[in-house]
């Protein structure tokens, strides 16, 4: 995978407005965006010895930390508390299954 693309891509799930991250800021959970960054995520794969770029670990690891902090906005304007945390869960699955655990 091209890394630089990689990071592009990822930024846009976190940009001003339309990214699925942005919206959750604002306590909007989109679940069909966060299936689309959820397949995407699906779609990443990292050869086990490969050095990944700073910016794109930190896009990647970030994600379930900040979706974790978003659920209190997300319950309080009416979203689906339950799909949200089934999301989180796939989120940090990806996460593991690309970058492994400790």
């Amino acid at each position: 995978m091209n890394f630089e693309n990689a990071v592009a891509e990822l930024g846009s799930f976190w940009e001003p407005d339309d990214g699925v991250f942005w919206q959750l800021r604002q306590g909007n959970f989109i679940e069909p965006e966060m299936k689309r960054f959820v397949a995407w995520l699906g779609r990443f794969e990292v050869e086990d010895d490969a050095a990944l770029p700073r910016r794109l670990v930190s896009l990647l690891w970030y994600a379930p930390l900040f979706m974790q902090w978003q659920i209190e906005r997300v319950r309080e304007a009416g979203g689906d508390v339950p799909a949200y945390s089934t999301a989180i869960m796939e989120v940090s699955n990806e996460l593991e299954r690309i970058l492994g655990v400790p």
